[in-house]
């Protein structure tokens, strides 16, 4: 009996199967709370102003005058960041600043080394290496930043921007992160609700003296009384400072480990799907830039809200739908010329769009901005809003469910619908 027993006994491995596959199911997180239509409202006032400054700097300054391009899908998805989710960590200016620049060098390092190699062609791989590296690096260096992964597939896709070299580390990859940072100063600080950034140290902890001047302003006023009360402008200077939020924890060595192969692994697949089967076939197109944003959300910060499967294919899918929407309302109007109005608009009406389906998802962002400035993807018309939109954000929920539970300390999804959580009865029982 007992040699019996343990002939049909399970495997070792079952167990470990067992708990890869039931972190299918989710963890059960809770979902966001829709903002505010005051919230809205500031995002989509400042998204516009931020593109609407890169659009026009990109027309008639840095292409006439530097024959460089500043206009790039990567800025679609930091606006989202900066405009709509500007509380998170990947959002501060270091991991900005720094978390886009490195994408630029790690994108022309690899395409220059795979041209030296003989294999300038395999996008695929240029695209997959391009994005997992970025990610790996940001990791390493404390500036995570999703629109790094966009700006390093940018390079490694688009063959005439490819004529910029080392220059496109400059602009459009740091100086348009300066614009941007500089206008979310100005824009986000307007609002009394908001104050950006929360840091300006990657690595700094949040101490007590290091705290907002304009809380200590607000200390001092309950002791002293309301005569010194600060001005308005004082107030709005003070948020300049920082919040005093602190930056996220470095990641361990292996976790950075499984963030690199399963992003090379998913914008494998995603580039082979588009090289061999979908361009080929269906005429349809799923390797653009917004993947390279997903790509560092969904395999480095699988745990945060806006990395959540439904975030990915509603806020993917509707920043689609409103590049086609803005672009066919403009050329209606005969507009069709005005290509930073396009940007801007499209851009900012996919965060309002997403913050009021509570799907905000920053390369969404990118896919809108991606469908404005790019004439070849406009001949696609309503079936962008299929592929690459929907399909290309289905096709990386799947590899990150695949992947990311791989990692022992990783369950993605968090949670597969806006909100996952049980009612509290539900929970008790």
């Amino acid at each position: 009996p007992a040699l019996a027993s343990h002939r049909f006994a399970s495997p070792p491995h079952a167990p470990i199967a067992m708990d890869y596959l039931k972190k299918y199911a989710g963890a059960g997180s809770a979902g966001l709370p829709v903002p505010p239509w005051s919230h809205t409202a500031w995002s989509f006032l400042g998204a516009f102003t931020g593109m609407a400054c890169i659009g026009l700097l990109d027309t008639y300054v840095v292409v006439p005058m530097a024959h460089l391009k500043l206009l790039v899908a990567a800025f679609g998805a930091m606006s989202v960041l900066l405009f709509s989710a500007i509380k998170v960590p990947v959002s501060q200016p270091f991991n900005t600043i720094a978390g886009n620049t490195l994408g630029a060098l790690v994108g022309v390092s690899v395409v220059t080394a795979l041209q030296a190699a003989g294999l300038a062609d395999w996008f695929w791989l240029s695209g997959a290496l391009s994005v997992s590296l970025t990610i790996a690096l940001q990791e390493l260096t404390y500036c995570v930043h999703p629109p790094g992964g966009a700006t390093a597939l940018i390079f490694a896709l688009v063959v005439p921007i490819q004529q910029e070299h080392w220059m496109y580390v400059f602009a459009p990859a740091m100086l348009g992160s300066v614009v941007m940072v500089c206008v979310s100063l100005v824009i986000n600080n307007l609002a009394s609700d908001r104050s950006y950034p929360l840091f300006w140290s990657p690595v700094k902890k949040a101490q007590e003296h290091d705290r907002l001047p304009m809380l200590k302003v607000e200390e001092t006023n309950e002791e002293s009384g309301a005569e010194d009360e600060p001005s308005l402008l004082r107030v709005y200077l003070s948020k300049f400072s920082g919040a005093g939020g602190d930056p996220a924890p470095k990641p361990k060595l292996v976790e950075t480990l499984f963030s690199f192969l399963g992003s090379f692994a998913g914008m494998c697949v995603l580039g082979l799907l588009d090289t061999y089967m979908l361009a080929p076939w269906f005429d349809l197109k799923v390797e653009v830039a917004a993947f390279g944003a997903m790509s560092v959300l969904i395999f480095s910060t699988s745990k945060a809200p806006l990395a959540q499967p439904s975030n990915a294919v509603i806020g993917n899918s509707i920043g689609g739908a409103v590049g086609v929407f803005v672009v066919s309302i403009m050329s209606f109007v005969g507009l069709q010329g005005m290509i930073w109005t396009s940007a801007a608009l499209s851009v900012a009406l996919t965060i309002a769009v997403q913050e009021r389906a509570n799907s905000v998802h920053p390369p969404g962002g990118a896919t809108a901005l991606l469908y404005a400035i790019t004439p070849a993807l406009q001949t696609m018309g309503a079936k962008f809003i299929f592929a690459p939109a929907f399909l290309g954000a289905v096709i990386m929920v799947v590899m990150g469910t695949l992947m990311n539970n791989l990692s022992p300390d990783r369950t993605y999804p968090q949670r597969w619908t806006l909100d996952d959580s049980k009612p509290p009865a539900l929970a008790k029982s």
